[in-house]
């Protein structure tokens, strides 16, 4: 379920609030890039792993939030262990969120 936080509509998993846009003065703290090599993973599994990296690093928020799938190319499927022909991908930008004194 959506909800507004720090001015920006997302939706909170796993303790983190995921948004697709940029939080005006948040503070970034890494970019977070995971990666699930398997086709029939899910979205909640993509937020699952962001979410502990978020938290490993100290970040309560992502923001510009990506995900999707990428199809692999063959020399990938042929040298590595991705055995699917796709994994599913997500990033975006593990933030402290923003101090409400420099808000106003």
């Amino acid at each position: 379920m959506g909800e507004n936080r720090y001015g920006v509509a997302g939706n909170v998993h796993a303790g983190v609030f995921f948004t697709e846009l940029t939080i005006p003065q948040a503070d970034v703290i890494d970019f977070i890039r995971i990666e699930i090599s398997r086709q029939n993973a899910h979205l909640g599994l993509v937020k699952d792993k962001m979410a502990q990296e978020a938290n490993r690093k100290g970040a309560v928020v992502i923001q510009k939030f990506r995900y999707g799938q990428r199809a692999h190319k063959w020399w990938q499927q042929a040298f590595t262990l991705k055995w699917d022909s796709e994994s599913w991908y997500g990033e975006g930008q593990a933030c402290a969120p923003p101090n409400p004194a420099s808000m106003v």
